[in-house]
């Protein structure tokens, strides 16, 4: 179907209140406006909400390399230049300075587009930036921790809410000892962080909650390694504790003091999270802690999956029997409910398998086989580079090949995988409001795919490409970018009906919003909704872009 202008794409998209539409706009990156459109009123001026901005990286703890296919977790990415931490449900998060270095803070841009400064405070002495390098936020991405340069930290409410102590979205939590920024994990309930003097601690998110000293029994030689594996529902951590090279693994919970679990001392390595490290996590519980999967690197790396209530034996997947001699190498691990998935072999050399715990001890599968399916496994023909997980529980790796790169998708569940076929780049996640956004994947054809099922939606012929896909409450979007500055506004249902729009010039941006409008950001401004077409008046700009609704 063909629809002879953007103009009739009105009648197409759903009837939900008015909300807002947040924009960056301004001369220079380092000279901002953030100004919030009504979108009940989009031709109107808006509220001014912050001027002299540049936003700045933001980093935060516990970052892995399997998580920027993921829409159920928080996670860092980068859009039009500008870094921020995307929360689930559409909203975002951007750390900034204004007024030329001398205010710093955080801009929450919630789902519904009005955005707020979540928190500001003044530059130390020097112009010298007041946060630590890096957040903690919880995988929910309801609550952050913004750990202080000066000592203490900021509990953050993210979805709208406040603090009855302080009326706002954030409390201040003083804290004696020095924060190591790498360990800040926000759990669903609390906030667990060690510190460089070797302590661990907990804090309840609630009103009130005080950090409580976890810290387990150490000697005068032992250290507490400040990484933290925190599980997916943010009930637990764990962490190594001991002598130099003769750690212990710790649990600690919501409640209670932190437990020893049952592997003997070892030199045991820690999470390994991005950017210091490569973000192949080392250390890992799942979702809800109950299997961790560890690595003990006394002589060489060995997988071990552990059954952290202590019912089923432990299993050292890289065992003689399972595996051939001096095969630990292993990169992307994940878990899919209590079943761990990982690429295991020698660098460069690896197949996919599945390890679970069972009476016996556990099941290794091969999933790709390039190797052998027969135990014990040698080393495998893929060189994986990058993985992340599809909203029906497949994999979809990016792999390194004599010609460049490949795309493939791992199904655990039925012990399969399919080459998808040469890729230029590892797929770029599109942004949704619910769901698993849909997914772009860029080679001399350009493809996207269902993000909740892994299908094929579709694919350009030779040389059109298209922008990463933008999902609203009904219809989905994308620019596909024909010739030079021209190109088609393309907008498609679930059930992958196509509606298409004249050729325009000059489109940056197709951002749809939770409220059901579509902003239409090109060399026209356009705000487009049910019975509204309305050209935006605004003045001229060197760099406008929405932040806001998804696409933003």
């Amino acid at each position: 179907m063909r629809v002879p202008h953007v103009l009739a794409l009105s009648s197409l998209l759903a009837s939900l209140p008015g909300q807002g539409l947040t924009l960056l706009e301004g001369a220079a990156p380092t000279a901002l406006d953030v100004r919030v459109l009504d979108e009940n009123n989009p031709t109107g001026t808006g509220t001014l909400l912050l001027t002299g901005v540049q936003i700045l990286d933001i980093e935060r703890a516990g970052r892995t390399a399997d998580e920027e296919l993921r829409a159920d977790i928080a996670r860092r990415t980068v859009r039009n230049g500008f870094i921020r931490i995307e929360l689930p449900g559409g909203g975002r998060l951007f750390r900034y300075q204004r007024s030329a270095g001398q205010m710093f803070g955080f801009l929450l841009v919630p789902a519904d587009g009005l955005a707020s400064v979540l928190f500001e405070t003044a530059a130390l002495p020097g112009f010298l930036d007041p946060f630590l390098d890096r957040i903690g936020i919880a995988p929910d991405g309801r609550h952050a921790v913004l750990p202080l340069t000066n000592g203490g930290f900021r509990v953050a409410k993210l979805d709208g809410s406040t603090f009855a102590s302080t009326g706002t979205a954030t409390r201040f939590v003083a804290l004696a000892n020095t924060i190591d920024p790498a360990s800040v994990m926000v759990g669903r309930s609390q906030v667990f962080l060690a510190t460089e003097d070797d302590r661990v601690f907990r804090c309840a998110i609630a009103d009130g909650g005080l950090p409580v000293d976890c810290t387990p029994p150490l000697g005068p030689n032992d250290r507490l390694k400040p990484e933290l594996a925190l599980s997916g529902d943010g009930s637990t951590v764990a962490f190594l504790a001991g002598p130099q090279n003769l750690y212990r693994i710790w649990l600690l919970r919501e409640t209670g003091t932190a437990a020893m679990l049952p592997p003997p001392a070892s030199k045991y390595e820690e999470p390994n999270y991005l950017p210091e490290n490569a973000g192949h996590p080392h250390l890992l519980l799942n979702h809800d802690a109950s299997r961790l999967f560890y690595v003990d690197a006394a002589v060489r790396d060995e997988l071990h999956l552990l059954d952290t209530s202590g019912v089923l034996p432990d299993l050292q997947i890289t065992e003689s029997a399972i595996f051939q001699p001096y095969i630990g190498i292993h990169i992307l691990p994940s878990f899919r409910g209590t079943r761990l998935v990982a690429a295991i072999g020698d660098l460069n050399r690896m197949d996919w398998f599945s390890a679970e715990l069972n009476g016996n001890g556990g099941q290794v599968v091969n999933l790709t086989g390039t190797g052998s399916l027969a135990q014990p496994f040698p080393a495998g023909t893929i060189d994986p580079l990058l993985a992340g997980s599809l909203g029906n529980g497949a994999i979809l790796a990016t792999e390194v090949t004599a010609g460049g790169l490949q795309l493939r998708q791992i199904d655990p569940t039925t012990a399969t995988s399919t080459v998808l076929g040469s890729v230029s780049e590892s797929p770029v996640a599109g942004s949704a409001f619910t769901g698993a956004p849909d997914l772009l994947v860029r080679s001399a054809q350009h493809r996207l795919f269902v993000g909740n099922t892994g299908a094929l939606l579709a694919t350009t012929p030779v040389g059109i490409m298209l922008t990463p896909p933008a999902r609203g409450p009904v219809l989905s979007a994308t620019w596909v970018h024909i010739v030079g500055d021209f190109g088609i506004p393309t907008f498609y249902l679930p059930d992958g009906t196509i509606f298409t729009s004249n050729i325009e010039q000059g489109i940056r941006q197709l951002v749809m919003t939770q409220a059901g409008g579509c902003f239409v950001n090109g060399n026209a401004l356009l705000y487009v909704a049910p019975g509204v077409f309305a050209p935006l008046p605004r003045p001229a700009a060197a760099v406008r872009w929405c932040i806001s609704g998804a696409g933003g």
